[in-house]
């Protein structure tokens, strides 16, 4: 199995605000056959940070992302009323964080609270019979929890996540992370950018802190694994 890598490129240094709780994108990169996954974290700095929101996010896939048949499975809104999205599936979905905020069973399912925001095109969150599989992320796409102060959108432990870890800059030090997306691309070989705005609450100040990621890639890797850049953000405080 090929080794795979995250390689994020920036200029801009990381600005931190005394409530900006986010440190950075995490990803997790594996393959699974022909298929390359990706789970995105929300890389913080304690165990009561609480995701809020994605949003303005910009990404896409050489090779197109992958997803299931079915009303409840091909778009980006997660199976959450059936439990049946989860970190180890072949499907891409949003999620705000992990049912119950933790695994059951070993799996981690993806929030019952994820809702998608109006820049999810139609048919690309809420898919009817007739429409095709959402294999494009819509351009400024967000989502949020539709209950801020529920359990699903708080941290876990990134200690134990598969696949190879790649930090953007300044995640490093993150030991927890929300999960944010779960990416399946149809290619082990794909390149993945992924370029996005985030809302985090600081679980120690009470602040609320916005900070925009540049892109990043998602890139294989042949042999060692290598982080092939640097990261940029700019941070700022979110007005009320």
């Amino acid at each position: 199995m090929k080794t795979l890598a995250i390689a994020v490129v920036g200029t801009a240094s990381l600005v931190a605000s005394a409530d900006a709780g986010f440190l950075g994108f995490v990803g997790f990169v594996r393959t699974s056959g022909a298929y390359k996954i990706i789970d995105v974290f929300a890389g913080v700095s304690n165990a009561s940070d609480k995701f809020l929101n994605v949003y303005n996010l910009n990404a896409a896939a050489t090779s197109g992302f992958y997803q299931q048949a079915g009303l409840a499975t091909k778009t980006w809104k997660p199976d959450a009323a059936s439990f049946n999205s989860t970190r180890s599936s072949i499907d891409s979905f949003m999620t705000a964080g992990t049912y119950s905020g933790g695994a059951y069973g070993g799996e981690y399912y993806a929030s019952t609270n994820t809702n998608g925001d109006p820049n999810f095109t139609p048919f690309s969150w809420n898919a009817t019979p007739a429409s095709a599989a959402a294999t494009t992320i819509p351009a400024l796409a967000g989502w949020y929890t539709g209950d801020p102060t529920s359990v699903d959108n708080t941290t876990e432990s990134l200690a134990a996540v598969a696949g190879t870890r790649v930090n953007a800059s300044g995640a490093s030090g993150a030991n927890f992370g929300i999960w944010c997306a779960h990416l399946v691309v149809t290619s082990n070989t794909a390149t993945v950018s992924w370029d996005a705005f985030v809302s985090i609450k600081d679980g120690v100040t009470g602040g609320t802190s916005q900070v925009q990621s540049t892109t990043a890639n998602f890139l294989p890797a042949p042999g060692a694994i290598a982080l092939l850049g640097v990261a940029g953000f700019a941070s700022r405080r979110r007005r009320a």
